[in-house]
Formats: C-alpha cells, structure tokens, sequence
C-alpha cells in the first residue's frame, strides 16, 4: 500500500475504481457465464449483474452482508423459477468472482493493495455464495415438501374414492351372494348322491372365500358390522385354537410350528377380529413358504404379557421382504403376492388399531417378523369410528 494513504482511502480508491469498471465486468460475465437468451429473467439477469458490482463497492466501504442476503434470495427465486440447477447457479457465481479479480489484477494498484482488495473480494463472494446457496436450498426443499403433501393429498383421495366405490360394490354383491349361499344350503339338504358331497365342499369353500373378501372391503372401508362389540377374551386360547384350526395346512405343507405362548393373557377385544388378524398373517406365511424352496421351513408364534402391553410376534423364515415394500406393506392394494389384492395386511393394520395397538414388520435374510402390540385390557373398549 503507498505510504501515507489511509485504509479508508484506499477502500475508497478501490470502490471508486470496480464501480466505474462496472460496464466491462459485467459484459466480460454475460460472455463467459452459462445463461441462455431464453431464460425468462434475462434481462433480470444483466441488472442483477450491476447490482452485483454495486454492492461489491458498498460492501467494500461498509462490509454488511444484509444487501447480500436481499439480493441472494430474489436472484435464487428466479433461478428456481427458471429451472436452472444449483450446480450452473454456483458456476455463475464463482465465474464472477474471476472476472472481478481479473479486471482487479489489470488496475494500477501496487502488490500490496491488490492483496487487500483481493482478500475483501473473496470475503464479499464467499459471502454470496453461501447465501445463495442457502436460499436456493432452501426454497427448493419448500417446493419439494409442497409436491410431495399434493401426491399425498391425491393419493389419500384416490383410496378415499376407491373405498366408497369397494363399499358400494360389496353391499351390492353381498345380497345375492347371501341368496346364494342359502339355495346352495338347499339344494345340499335334499341331494343324497354321496358323488355331489365333494362339489358341495368345493362350492361351499368358494363361497367362503368370496364373503371374507367382501368383508375385508367392508372393513377397510370402515363400514363394520352391528356384531363388532368388544368382549373380555383369552388371548392365549384364541392364539392356541387359531394354529389348531390350520394344523392340517400345516402338516401338508411340511411346515415346523414353534409356539412360545404365556398362560392366560387377558384381552379386551372382539374375537373374530384378533382371530382374523392371526390367521390372515400366518396363512399368509404359509403361503411364503410354499413358495419358498427350503427343507426346513418354520413358522415361530409368541405371545407375552409385559408392563401392561401384550407383545405378539409371528416369525417365518422365508425370503426377506425389499425395503421398499416393508415401508408400504400395511398400505391398501400393497401385496407381495403376484395375484393378492393387497387387502389383508391393511385390514390387520385397522383392526389392530381400533383396538389401540399397533403392527409392524421386520424382515432380514434370516426370517421376516410381524410384531402386535396391544393392551392388555382396555375397559372403554374398541375405538368406534
């Protein structure tokens, strides 16, 4: 710095001379920057520029950073607002800083001055860089954050839409299949032929089938039955009866059943909801292992009183189920099976919660887990919705 001339007036020299250098710093960054002539803020663009070196100046006298903060976030709207990427953005901006040190480097000013005015210039960019940095970060998340409520949001109506028209639909084919079912009672009381009984099972256990799907649509349209009235109930007994019931399925798939049952564990609750939730994840277990080739195939149920919570977790060592899936597999229409209607878990998931409890899943390599959680009595009873 020559001797005798004062910080300020050198600060001074140096503002005085980016500020008349503003035409040829800006024309040399408009050459070099990535901007296209299309871009909707073009003309934004060029007075942003200016703008730019006028605050340099300012900033040189008086280093504020609040005119930064202002300028950062009108010039990152635009930039979000003109699709342009964060990484062309930063480019511009660090292609500014090196035109300014270039056209400060051309300048008559001694070795020492240029190392004062270089030093206040990357301070002045660093600065920009970080607020605009911020800024852009900042709205982009917002914007992210706004799609992805509107996905939510339209995903939440689609199931809405698709559960009042599953309602309206099973209603509808419940009274004929109600008529149904009971001429076929009919027709099975006055027929003897001893050939006709096991067409009578297959039709019979069709029939079956389709009122449990009509119900899972009934279900998970929260539409239930008069009949749902919670009861004191021994959990372990209901737990015991429901593998009891699918022991020849058990027996023909060559499936191990390892149970870990607590005696008497009492439950508030209504009965054909716990026991469809039971039977529809092990079903759905055997149904995995079938498919899975092993020789020791293995389905693990426990059950266990602990602090006033019932813990219940049903374990089979099939194949894992992705990540992706175990994120979203409560989710209606959500199946890992190639033809399920992906109804079952969701009904589980509702049922579970109507009765103040909660169901997640683990899944690993080694085997995939489902975990219940419920109180062990809830004397104000299921949740009416």
């Amino acid at each position: 710095m020559n001797v005798g001339l004062k910080e300020s007036e050198f600060k001074e020299q140096l503002a005085s001379f980016l500020e008349k250098s503003q035409p040829i710093i800006v024309e040399k960054w408009l050459i070099g920057a990535k901007i296209s002539e299309d871009d909707p803020y073009y003309e934004e663009i060029i007075k942003n520029g200016k703008r730019t070196v006028e605050l340099i100046s300012r900033y040189i006298r008086v280093q504020d950073e609040s005119w930064i903060i202002t300028l950062t976030k009108k010039i990152a709207n635009e930039r979000i607002e003109a699709n342009v990427n964060i990484g062309e953005f930063i480019a511009n901006i660090n292609f500014g800083r090196s035109v300014v040190l270039s056209v400060l480097n051309e300048s008559s000013f001694n070795r020492d001055e240029l190392s004062e005015g270089l030093q206040i210039i990357n301070n002045y960019f660093n600065a920009y860089s970080y607020h605009s940095v911020t800024e852009y970060t900042k709205l982009k998340d917002s914007i992210i954050q706004d799609k992805n409520k509107f996905i939510q949001e339209m995903h939440s109506d689609r199931l809405t839409i698709l559960g009042q028209l599953g309602a309206s639909f099973a209603h509808e084919f419940r009274n004929p299949l109600t008529s149904i079912k009971g001429f076929l009672k009919l027709i099975e009381d006055e027929c003897e032929a001893s050939s006709a009984n096991h067409y009578f099972e297959i039709l019979n256990s069709e029939m079956k089938s389709l009122e449990e799907k009509v119900s899972q649509f009934l279900f998970l349209s929260k539409m239930r039955g008069i009949d749902d009235r919670p009861l004191s109930l021994n959990l372990s007994g209901l737990l015991r009866y429901t593998i009891e019931i699918l022991y020849p399925r058990l027996l023909e798939s060559n499936i191990e059943v390892e149970t870990e049952i607590m005696p008497d564990i009492p439950l508030f609750g209504v009965e054909e909801q716990i026991k469809q939730v039971i039977l529809n994840i092990v079903i759905n277990s055997i149904e995995e292992l079938n498919e899975n080739i092993i020789e020791n195939r293995k389905i693990t149920l426990r059950a266990q009183e602990n602090q006033g919570r019932i813990i219940i977790e049903i374990s089979n060592n099939g194949r894992e189920i992705s990540s992706h899936l175990v994120e979203s597999i409560f989710q209606p229409f959500i199946s890992t099976k190639k033809l399920g209607t992906g109804l079952g878990l969701s009904v589980c998931k509702q049922i579970i919660e109507k009765h103040e409890g909660m169901i997640s899943v683990q899944s690993n390599p080694q085997r995939t887990t489902f975990v219940i959680e419920l109180p062990v009595m809830v004397d104000k009873g299921v949740k009416e919705e």
